[in-house]
């Protein structure tokens, strides 16, 4: 029995070795082939620098092997991390990183022949910050007869961060523009700022908004008393305000019948799924394309949902 064992024994090992060996043969001998591998760079930058200019973010490794591993390592997503607190010690505002071949982890038998580019150049800058005004921009046109007035950005100015050279030079940051169309039947919209250089950066917390008024010239309508209707799957509901008056402009054909223009207005509040107790509900109002909402009062209700 011992001697089966041993004997047992000794022959996995065999076939364990001689399996090892036809696999290195296999990979040594299998077919070499050439391909290109595209790999993603990560740049560490020290907190107070920014780059002066773009590096590159990629670069292709030329690689040479069996070709039983190539679909595995060209369709393995790879990337470098270049720490530039190390790779520049001296403090340096231009130098040179070199890409080492070995820093691809690659399978046994196949090699780097050559990386491209093997030298990356940086161009650091001086990290500084400025807060600076902000510009209004619109674009489309206003209804007609309607005017804008009060218009105000709050906050005016935000703090922005970049390179030294682009922040010494900023005097002023643009909106991107405001489609004037669209600011019927609203107090207020969310704007964004338009960074004029890619590098800039807006500190966190400036959420900008546009408050404004809207002023019509002529032709206003008042609708008074016009039915609320609630939007929800719960029946019981309760509200002391059950209408609301719209102030509105309509073409002058529209005007000849009121009447017509209130069947065609609706009120509605929507309540939120799975609101319970005393909450408050913004008003929502449905217009025809023709008519344009000035004002509506009031804006909003206190509704009691059982």
């Amino acid at each position: 029995m011992k001697m089966r064992g041993r004997m047992k024994k000794h022959t996995l090992k065999f076939l364990s070795v001689f399996l090892s060996l036809f696999l290195w043969a296999y990979v040594l001998n299998s077919e070499k082939v050439r391909f290109e591998k595209t790999v993603m760079l990560e740049y560490i930058l020290p907190e107070d620098m920014m780059f002066a200019q773009k590096p590159p973010l990629e670069v292709t490794f030329m690689i040479e092997g069996p070709r039983a591993f190539v679909r595995t390592v060209s369709e393995r997503e790879d990337r470098l991390v270049i720490d530039l607190n190390r790779a520049n010690a001296k403090r340096e505002l231009a130098f040179q990183v070199d890409i080492n071949p070995a820093q691809l982890s690659l399978p046994f038998g196949m090699v780097v022949e050559r990386v491209v580019p093997r030298r990356i150049p940086i161009r650091l800058e001086r990290k500084a910050s400025r807060i600076v005004p902000l510009k209004l921009l619109f674009t489309g046109k206003l209804p007609e007869k309607i005017s804008l007035v009060k218009p105000e950005l709050k906050p005016m100015e935000v703090e922005v961060y970049g390179p030294r050279s682009v922040i010494g030079e900023l005097k002023e940051l643009p909106t991107r523009p405001i489609d004037l169309e669209s600011l019927v039947g609203q107090e207020s919209v969310p704007v964004e700022v338009a960074l004029t250089d890619e590098r800039l950066t807006v500190t966190s917390g400036h959420d900008v908004t546009f408050h404004y008024q809207l002023k019509a010239a002529s032709g206003n309508l008042t609708l008074r008393d016009l039915p609320i209707k609630f939007l929800t799957r719960t029946k019981t509901i309760e509200s002391k305000i059950k209408t609301a008056d719209l102030k509105l402009l309509v073409p002058e054909k529209v005007m000849k019948n009121r009447s017509n223009v209130s069947s065609t207005v609706q009120i509605w509040a929507d309540i939120p799924e799975n609101a319970k107790g005393r909450i408050e509900v913004q008003l929502k109002v449905v217009l025809p394309p023709s008519i344009h909402l000035l004002e509506i009062n009031p804006k909003s209700i206190i509704v009691n949902i059982q």
